[in-house]
């Protein structure tokens, strides 16, 4: 649904739109066991004002049961990334809440480019060293126990590109802390 809906916006615009998976289900996606009750995922256009205009597109385009709010990075607190955010809810229950972040990072846009999509998704998924400078990024318990599990599943590649992201959005002490908690 996601990729079909992200592709119209695409078409309708005349604008390219990047998605990928993010969160609890890219973490299960990469043979990582945890639960979830949501679907994450990052969204790149770079049309003026995306997250508005992809915002406007959705309440158009869903269908009814399918609730889409649009929340400012300035308005909820409880966001780490600080990031807009697409919230769409199926009012029917038959679906997960789906949280859509808004890139805003020029890191987060560099992974959502190459993130790769994998044989049992329609779309692509943020790749490893990515998901885990988010991860380290939003800071909470469950966010630390992927962060753990991500690092275990890690090449030595990987891991040197995590300790530069992780320089890079500040958290290079806690995945220091991380590694050695793995080794």
């Amino acid at each position: 649904m996601i990729r079909n809906v992200v592709t119209k916006f695409e078409q309708e615009h005349k604008t390219e739109a990047k998605v990928a998976l993010i969160g609890g289900y890219a973490v299960i996606f990469y043979g990582i066991e945890r639960t979830t009750l949501d679907i994450d995922v990052c969204f790149y256009s770079p049309q003026e004002n995306m997250g508005k205009s992809f915002y406007g597109f959705l309440k158009e385009y869903l269908s009814p049961n399918f609730k889409p709010r649009f929340i400012e990075a300035s308005k909820d607190p409880s966001d780490p990334l600080k990031h807009d955010l697409i919230i769409i809810d199926d009012s029917e229950g038959e679906y997960p809440r789906i949280d859509i972040l808004l890139v805003r990072y020029k890191w987060e846009l560099e992974g959502i480019r190459l993130a790769k999509t994998i044989d049992k998704l329609s779309f692509p998924i943020m790749p490893l060293p990515y998901l885990l400078a988010m991860k380290l990024k939003a800071g909470g318990r469950k966010d630390e126990l992927d962060a753990i599990e991500i690092l275990k599943s890690m090449s030595g590649k990987e891991i040197k590109k995590a300790r530069e992201l992780a320089k890079k959005v500040g958290r290079d002490r806690k995945l220091h802390a991380l590694l050695k908690e793995v080794e």
